[in-house]
């Protein structure tokens, strides 16, 4: 699953109940085997009415009866081998009791016939009268429980079945499930039965059903069919977007030595999906907003690739082989995002890799939550915490540290005898590192202890010195973290290379061998004195890192580091010292000549955060020189240096924006003009962000940009237009941006206060969202109630829940600071030049993503009686 850019800021990415996942795999009375799950939906009143059959094996003598999951849902009738049967539900529960009890191997057939009104789990996004042309469209999510609001079943990941979908629908209807489609035949009354039938076993949580107003595009890999869905009137959208997944089911299917597993892959997109993405086996949903507009994917490198072969990585990776436990959710996540890293180094190359991956690493190290808290862990909170950045970023990274350390053959040879030896099993990370050993010989023990089972990473203060007598470096290595809880030393190979007047040479080194040391030296030989010295040449250890070194050295290792990770090293290093005309200087030139578009990118944003006339006017010297540029290359640097400008005091800069911002080959480089005059409150600002909020551009992108940029301008006669395009029926996107500004202007005003408060009840996730930080943004404490009536309610996310939290001590506190979990390790608060210049992107991409979770918090109609019996 991955998540949208949004719950960053709740650090969670999947659905769940408010009760917190089970740690632990479960004891089992039974083996699901097979599930028959005939469904029918009743649109109008948003219900589902199922049958199921289960077939499951008894693995306990004198078993007497049965226990399902099952939430909200009405149970009508129970038989067991056709007979009927007694049963009672409970909260959480439905209990079958069987007539005689069971042996050890008996086999039980049970079917279930049930109806409700799921409040999660199953969605029903409809038209109404305020989205009238919305298509409709019905669809699941099951991860991490919630398969048991709409499907009474045995709903935790260690069991694994086959199933037979049956979906009675309108005839006009696309249906979408698990496996291959059987048959279409002819229900009578304008209706249609699809069925789908999965031959692979797998757990219950990736059971889907996708049906409704959808387009297709059909497309194979080797003969087996890779089809994509969209909501109805955007199939045009599909094959610029999905095109190259062909392409990465032959990548994968190399890299990991086992060839795509499933009978089909579809992708379904669907409206107000609750996460970026689903690993369904064979069946994957993602978001309908990964439909970039064909006129903005050219403006984006990488599109929606990351979402796409994420996804798909967990097709082996979660689907083949799958978590036992969601302690151990990395085995599914973390693989899944080092999926991303080998498309991105396949397709776009190392130098794209490369800086994904360091960028990745400063993103962990600013999530200080994450540092105490191991990846393998049990102390699951009620939101579901164990889906977060450890499971995702920290968890490809180390499996990228684990690649280098083994070298590419090992590390691929362990890959493929995992996924063979654990072939539709569940698993534990024990068997990871059995199966890596049995493959390498290797053993990986004492490497999984610290970066898996231990919490941390290093934090590194470097320095050297040269005796030119002995003709020796000698280097000084300190571990900084603060050796707390189970943080301690950590024992890491790394690579140091010295480069002298002779050349370059590369010394394999050991950091904490004792573990009682914080500190190691190393006398390392050279000629003469460095001319560079890199610790981790080309960053393949997870670490923050404090290298003591000349500004002459950094200026050499930003010229001449062949890796991009050293030189990223070195721009930030210079880009720090605003006084020395040369380095500030040096880092331009690097936005101009490097030969990668990361480091290019880096350089834009340092000098940005830089906010000097120097830096201003490198930027706008570089933004002049990108409208001669390569087509793409002018595209993917334009709104990256406007956004940099975004802090910068020079007259000269606003009067460029304006005239940007009116007309531009790039919309995102116009949309981030808009944001940026409204940082600089520019005098021409209003007129401008005005005039662009009148214009249609592709999907709203420059009227939403604008909308977003009357709160940072701070301006109160934007509030009427604010207003107006808050409103329900107005696009839920430009709703939001303009929600999300009112949070910033007139904030003595309660009858603002009051309007956002009645935006709270909604069913769009990004309307919810994009409230909730307004109300803690106007600082206005009568809010506060309506935030905790929010809270109560039992149906919200885990994603929601840390948001609404953090609002309210906000405003309790009546703190204009936002709350974040307090740590000794963490690193400086972004300077507000840092924050303006990451903000336009970050926005930009909730827009993009977060309303993929906007069903996620749909209010409930009715409630199903807690407790039924039969007679």
């Amino acid at each position: 699953m991955l998540l949208g850019a949004a719950l960053v800021l709740a650090a969670a990415c999947c659905a769940a109940t408010l009760s917190a996942d089970e740690p632990y795999a479960r004891s089992r009375d039974y083996d699901l085997q097979h599930s028959k799950i005939v469904l029918r939906f009743d649109v109008s009143q948003k219900e589902v009415i199922g049958d199921v059959t289960h077939t499951l094996s008894i693995l306990r003598d004198n078993t007497a009866r049965v226990s399902f999951d099952s939430v909200g849902l009405a149970i009508r009738s129970v038989t067991v081998d056709r007979a009927p049967a007694k049963f009672e539900t409970t909260d959480t529960k439905l209990l079958v009791f069987l007539a005689d009890a069971a042996k050890s191997g008996q086999k039980l057939e049970i079917e279930i016939k049930y109806d409700g009104k799921p409040s999660k789990g199953l969605y029903f996004i409809l038209p109404d009268a305020a989205y009238p042309k919305r298509p409709i469209q019905v669809w699941t999510q099951g991860e991490s429980e919630d398969t048991r609001f709409y499907l009474p079943t045995y709903d935790y990941p260690n069991d694994r079945l086959t199933t037979e979908t049956v979906l009675t629908v309108p005839a006009s209807w696309q249906t979408v499930a698990n496996g291959k489609l059987v048959s279409v035949t002819d229900a009578g009354k304008g209706l249609k039965t699809w069925t789908w039938k999965e031959a692979l076993p797998s757990s219950t949580y990736l059971i889907t059903v996708v049906a409704g107003e959808l387009d297709e595009v059909k497309d194979s890999w080797r003969g087996i069919p890779v089809n994509y869905f969209a909501p109805q009137g955007r199939g045009d959208r599909l094959s610029v977007n999905y095109g190259r997944t062909p392409a990465m089911i032959e990548l994968l299917s190399k890299k990991f030595g086992v060839d795509y597993p499933w009978e089909k892959y579809d992708q379904a997109m669907v409206d107000d999906f609750v996460a970026g993405g689903m690993e369904n086996s064979s069946a994957t949903t993602n978001t309908s907003e990964s439909l970039t507009n064909p006129k903005l994917v050219p403006e984006y490198i990488t599109n929606q690739d990351d979402l796409i072969s994420h996804e798909l990585t967990h097709q082996w990776f979660g689907d083949l082989v799958t978590c036992k436990a969601w302690s151990d959710i990395w085995l599914n996540e973390g693989f899944a995002t080092f999926g991303e890293t080998l498309w991105n180094e396949a397709h776009y190359g190392k130098d794209l890799a490369d800086y994904n991956r360091w960028e990745a690493a400063r993103d962990w190290f600013h999530q200080t939550n994450l540092f105490n808290k191991p990846i393998v862990r049990h102390d699951f909170s009620e939101d579901s915490d164990e889906f977060d950045g450890n499971a995702y970023g920290k968890g490809a990274w180390v499996l990228d540290m684990l690649r280098y350390q083994l070298g590419e053959d090992a590390f691929y040879a362990g890959l493929k005898h995992y996924l063979e030896v654990n072939r539709g099993k569940n698993v534990l990370t024990s068997d990871f590192a059995k199966a890596i050993e049995e493959a390498s010989h290797v053993n990986i023990d004492q490497f999984l202890g610290q970066w898996i089972y231990g919490p941390g990473a290093p934090r590194l203060d470097i320095s050297y010195s040269y005796d030119d007598a002995k003709h020796q470096v000698a280097l000084t290595v300190k571990q900084t973290q603060k050796q707390k809880g189970s943080v301690g030393t950590f024992r890491v190979p790394v690579e140091v290379e010295i480069t002298n007047a002779t050349g370059a040479k590369l010394y394999p080194l050991v950091i904490g061998k004792d573990p009682e040391k914080d500190t190691d030296i190393f006398n390392l030989p050279s000629d003469s004195a460095p001319l560079l010295v890199l610790f981790d040449k080309g960053g393949h250890v997870l670490k923050s890192a404090d290298f003591h070194k000349e500004r002459k050295e950094w200026l050499y290792q930003m010229k001449n580091a062949p890796e991009l990770g050293d030189r990223a090293d070195a721009v930030m290093a210079l880009a720090k010292m605003t006084k020395e005309d040369d380095a500030i200087a040096a880092v331009g030139d690097a936005m101009l000549h490097d030969k990668t578009w990361g480091l290019r990118t880096i350089a834009i944003e340092a000098l940005g955060h830089v906010d000097t006339p120097a830096a201003s006017k490198l930027l706008l010297e570089a933004l002049d020189k990108s409208e001669s540029s390569a087509p793409d290359a002018a595209l993917l640097a334009r709104y990256r240096i406007v956004a940099a400008l975004g802090t910068s005091k020079d007259p000269a800069v606003a009067a460029k924006l304006e005239a940007l911002a009116r007309e531009d080959k790039s919309y995102r480089a116009r949309a981030a003009a808009l944001e940026a005059l409204g940082h600089l409150k520019s005098p021409n600002a209003f007129a401008t962000l005005t005039a662009a909020v009148a214009a249609d551009s592709p999907d709203d992108f420059l009227r939403n940009a604008a909308l977003r940029a009357y709160g940072s301008l701070g301006d109160n006669h934007a509030v009427p237009t604010l207003r107006e395009w808050s409103a329900i029926g107005k696009p839920v996107p430009s709703r939001s941006a303009a929600i999300s500004s009112l949070g910033h202007l007139d904030k003595d005003n309660p009858a603002i206060t009051e309007l956002l408060t009645s935006y709270l009840s909604e069913p769009h996730f990004s309307i919810r969202i994009s409230t909730i930080s307004a109300l803690g943004n106007r600082g206005d404490a009568g809010a506060i109630p309506a935030l905790e009536a929010l809270l109560s309610s039992k149906d919200l996310s885990i994603e929601m829940v840390p948001i609404i939290k953090t609002q309210i001590s906000h405003l309790q506190n009546k703190s204009t600071k936002n709350i974040h979990d307090a740590d000794d390790d963490a690193p400086p608060p972004p300077t507000p030049a840092q924050s303006a210049t990451d903000n336009t992107e970050r926005l930009e991409r909730i827009e993009r993503l977060t309303q993929e979770m906007n069903d996620r918090l749909k209010a409930i109609e009715s409630r199903l009686p807690a407790v039924t019996k039969n007679p």
